[in-house]
């Protein structure tokens, strides 16, 4: 029995993994452009202001690790042509431009995102740059050792955007953020981008909201980026415009593509075509909260996603399902985490919930305590039911909320849950009632007034 994987990084090598472990016997194969088959892709940002100070520690496994358990993984290598009939693999090797035929009796898509480029004059100058695989972040690193830029422009206010402004920053670099919506951090509330905006100018960096860019200057290098009617100088640029799921080989082959332009799979992660799985940042999944399919590429759930696939694919029992997502995702920001989970309140009204909302200021400790912070949270309910919907929190100790609000999102509970939840409590950790019950606290007074025929406000 041989499989074949298309692509590493999270799902594909955490899919072959999986898969030798259940089958010792199985011909395993994996087919990665990058020079690195496993990486850390969140970890980037931080490897080029140093916070990561050496490049190995992003590297998860080589493929000489991954052939010590006799997994085969071909670096520099492109899947060009599946033919499902006759399960045959058309492979560009990148490094000798040779093209060969290989077969596969299963296979896995994991061809995961490419970032956005958007057609902007002088892109193509130096020093513009995306910011993807580790290969991008080595392409920076020499232009930052040999140039030495002393200004630099970050186009996109999205989770990259924002992580890259600030270790930009913290190499001493004057920053600039060109956002083309009116706030940063768009999948979160108004009070969360605020919060973030706050953040970034409190740290010297230039936020431009509402601009588009439209076009970078200079000769054979970049020196300007032009919007809005004016020009920044700047010496470096780094797109943070956000990524696309890489499906283009999977539906050319006849793979099913989703409402989301990711590849539609079951709960086992199978694709429309037998013998055929999917996972990680080129597939979409259902919302748990909303049940409508949605893409998130985030590297947790394409880890799970990869491990499902690999069980199936080496099984062919579909022993093992994947529910869904929550959407949990987390950042920071300088000082600052920034959180959510599940909806959004204009994502819930979205998916026609009539949404009643709480939003407060708390302290992340007792007041009392040296070193106390603040920290902003709220709570998304579902008019109807009372059933939590969402979560969002932005400040010192978000992390920690976040992850107890999508626990509570993964058991359905309501506000009422939550005002009586118990968690721990000790003056160092948090106030003596934590901020999920002062939220839900505030919920359920919104509730109450709405049963007694008053309209309770948002």
């Amino acid at each position: 029995m041989r499989l074949v994987i298309l692509g590493g990084v999270a799902a594909g090598t955490k899919a072959a993994s999986r898969a030798r472990r259940l089958d010792l016997e199985m011909e395993i194969t994996v087919y990665q452009e990058e020079p690195e088959p496993s990486i850390s892709e969140c970890g980037l940002p931080y490897f080029l202001s140093g916070v990561v100070e050496e490049r190995e520690n992003l590297i998860a496994r080589t493929p000489e690790q991954f052939a010590d358990r006799d997994i085969e993984v071909l670096v520099r290598h492109k899947v060009e042509r599946i033919d499902t009939t006759g399960k045959k693999l058309s492979v560009l090797d990148l490094r000798t431009g040779e093209t060969f035929e290989d077969t596969y009796d299963r296979l896995i898509i994991a061809t995961g995102a490419r970032a956005v480029l958007p057609p902007i004059p002088g892109a193509d100058l130096e020093g513009v740059f995306k910011l993807r695989f580790l290969t991008d972040s080595d392409e920076i690193g020499r232009y930052l050792k040999e140039r030495s830029p002393r200004k630099a422009t970050i186009v996109g206010g999205g989770y990259i955007g924002l992580e890259v402004a600030e270790n930009l920053c913290r190499l001493g670099m004057e920053v600039s953020l060109i956002e083309g919506e009116d706030r940063v951090a768009l999948a979160y509330g108004p009070e969360v981008s605020e919060n973030v905006e706050a953040e970034l100018e409190a740290n010297g960096i230039s936020v431009y909201t509402g601009e588009q860019v439209d076009e970078f200057t200079g000769e054979g290098r970049v020196g300007g980026v032009k919007f809005g009617g004016q020009e920044l100088e700047t010496d470096l640029a780094i797109f943070g415009v956000g990524i696309r799921p890489n499906v283009e080989l999977a539906e050319k082959a006849g793979v099913e593509i989703g409402a989301t332009g990711a590849i539609l799979v079951d709960c086992h992660m199978k694709t429309s075509v037998p013998d055929v799985w999917a996972a990680g940042d080129c597939v979409e999944t259902p919302n748990l909260v909303s049940g409508r399919p949605t893409w998130v590429p985030l590297g947790d759930t394409a880890n799970q996603m990869g491990r499902v696939a690999g069980t199936n694919a080496a099984t062919d029992d579909e022993t093992l399902e994947f529910p869904g997502v929550l959407g949990t995702g987390i950042f920071k920001v300088f000082d600052i985490g920034v959180g959510k989970t599940g909806l959004s309140e204009k994502e819930a009204e979205e998916a026609g919930f009539e949404v009643v909302s709480a939003g407060l200021w708390a302290n992340d400790r007792a007041a009392y305590y040296p070193g106390a912070q603040k920290v902003f949270l709220k709570l998304i309910a579902d008019r109807a039911t009372g059933r939590l919907l969402g979560a969002e929190a932005a400040g010192s100790g978000a992390d920690k909320l976040t992850d107890i609000c999508a626990t509570a999102l993964w058991g359905r509970l309501s506000y009422p849950d939550l005002v009586n939840i118990d968690l721990a409590y000790s003056p160092p950790y948090g106030p003596v009632l934590s901020p999920i019950i002062q939220a839900a606290t505030i919920l359920s007074g919104k509730f109450d007034r709405a049963k007694e025929g008053i309209r309770a406000s948002e």
